[in-house]
């Protein structure tokens, strides 16, 4: 069985896809670049766009009461992979997750992309 998720307190799908679907034991992200619920800009830098997206996955799981905690695999891709722009996403990266034992696994890709620098797919299990 699967739940579609659907939140005003995270930006609407630009397209034909759910922010996230729920299954029996898991939670599917789509993917949240650094806009904030309204599709404004947080800002240009990567920081903010950082924390506008995972404050976007962190609601849209809250909908089925699950949080950044149940994450258990992150993609993020990120426009431009200079080591300043890394350091910058994995600072604000840090502050989420940092004081978690079990940190979600995770990639971090350089794609193109289109309206932010920034855009984080996530995958949480729940039961």
């Amino acid at each position: 069985m699967k739940e579609v998720i659907e939140t005003l307190n995270a930006p609407k799908p630009g397209g034909p896809y759910s922010q996230g679907v729920k299954t029996e034991s898991f939670i599917f992200v789509s993917g949240q670049d650094g806009l904030k619920p309204n599709d404004e800009s947080p800002g240009a830098s990567i920081a903010q766009q950082t924390a506008a997206s995972l404050d976007n996955i962190n609601n849209i799981l809250a909908e089925k009461n699950a949080g950044l905690s149940d994450l258990v695999y992150v993609t993020c891709h990120l426009s431009n992979l200079n080591e300043e722009t890394v350091r910058e996403f994995n600072k604000v990266y840090e502050s989420y997750f940092g004081d978690m034992e079990v940190k979600p696994a995770r990639i971090t890709i350089g794609s193109q992309l289109l309206e932010t620098d920034v855009e984080i797919t996530a995958i949480a299990s729940v039961s």
